[in-house]
């Protein structure tokens, strides 16, 4: 077994927001489509400068050069996505920093912290930690705005974190968020709607229409 040799990069987890709702709403099929689709956005909005290092169920851990990079890829990402009817909505949690590279596999403190950070996220965010932020905001980085979120306990780590939100300026989503299984609706040409507490809210199919209405508090 090799060594191994010491890298710096920004490491980065995306994931599907509400994959669970998805699969149990949709089934499973459905799910390893989306899952395959959502595999192939992000190889064509990496590519050339990012890498696809691995795919556990529906979070794809993917491996920068530098934050800025970073930022381009994940713009390309959301954008894309956020123009597909029915395909739900992702979260990213970014941070940069040395590792240990063995066998083309990513070990140590920083590549955990990273995933951590991407559990943090709701949907449609871009969390990042202090060093990638102010590598963002020294570099001018455009069509991005960085808001600071404050110190963030983090699942198994005994201290606080400083986040940062990457809020792309670069596309508006025009899509409402189905409750139930969080899939991003057309309103023009969604299956249904309800209303709850004097709010709209909007359906990918008659399955979730249906289950929202047996049990609106659920979900809202």
């Amino acid at each position: 077994m090799s060594a191994g040799k010491s890298i710096e990069a920004t490491f980065c987890f995306v994931d599907i927001a509400g994959y669970t709702s998805l699969t149990d709403t949709h089934g499973e099929f459905a799910a390893a489509d989306l899952v395959d689709e959502f595999c192939e956005l992000i190889r064509t909005s990496i590519h050339p400068s990012g890498q696809f290092q691995s795919l556990t169920g529906d979070c794809a851990f993917l491996v920068f050069p530098d934050p800025l990079v970073a930022k381009d890829a994940l713009s390309v990402l959301y954008a894309s996505i956020a123009d597909r009817r029915d395909f739900p909505i992702v979260r990213a949690g970014l941070h940069h920093g040395s590792a240990l590279l063995r066998d083309n596999r990513h070990f140590g403190s920083t590549v955990n912290l990273a995933a951590r950070v991407a559990a943090r996220a709701t949907g449609g965010q871009i969390l990042c930690t202090k060093h990638v932020a102010e590598t963002l905001v020294r570099a001018g980085a455009v069509g991005i705005e960085v808001k600071h979120q404050g110190l963030v306990a983090l699942r198994n780590l005994p201290q606080p974190f400083d986040l940062y939100e990457i809020v792309l300026s670069s596309f508006s989503r025009e899509y409402a968020i189905d409750p139930v299984c969080k899939m991003q609706v057309d309103t023009r040409r969604a299956a249904g709607n309800l209303h709850f507490n004097e709010k709209t809210f909007w359906f990918c199919s008659l399955a979730c229409v249906e289950r929202f209405a047996k049990q609106p508090s659920a979900y809202v």
